[in-house]
């Protein structure tokens, strides 16, 4: 019985680690951290950062599709709808750590995950038309 209570809570807690172990390989920040506090703080200037980069990609996606109202108006709204979904995401993600000292650390792992796939699409979309074939730059959403 208490060799299946070990094995849950050492479960538990490896799934807790996994949204932020990858991150932190890539973040001197978490190599550092010795505390449950640091990790956290850690955790959140990775999203920060993931979200002053993706402001950055959002101006420039504005301004290329300045003249183009419907265009704009829409990339505002799904911009809106996206933020939405990723707060939504996350507080489901970590609904299990609420009030735990590692919830923050999960949270904001899960904001910079989602952050960073959301840069990379709209990376992408900004390239689209860099070095594409004149079919394939009709199809850019972004010109």
């Amino acid at each position: 019985m208490l060799y299946r209570l070990c094995l849950k809570s050492l479960v538990a807690l490896a799934a807790a680690a996994l949204p932020w172990a990858a991150q932190a390989s890539d973040d001197p920040c978490f190599e550092k951290a010795q505390t449950q506090a640091q990790l956290n703080e850690c955790a959140f200037n990775a999203w920060k950062r993931s979200d002053v980069e993706l402001n950055h990609l959002y101006q420039q996606m504005g301004d290329r599709l300045r003249g183009d109202d419907q265009a704009r108006r829409m990339m505002v709204d799904a911009q809106r709808r996206w933020l939405s979904f990723r707060d939504s995401e996350c507080s489901f993600q970590t609904l299990r750590t609420v009030g735990a000292s590692v919830q923050p650390l999960r949270q904001n792992s899960c904001l910079a995950d989602l952050t960073r796939n959301r840069v990379t699409d709209f990376q992408r979309l900004l390239s689209c038309t860099k070095g594409a074939g004149e079919q394939a730059a009709s199809e850019c959403t972004i010109r």
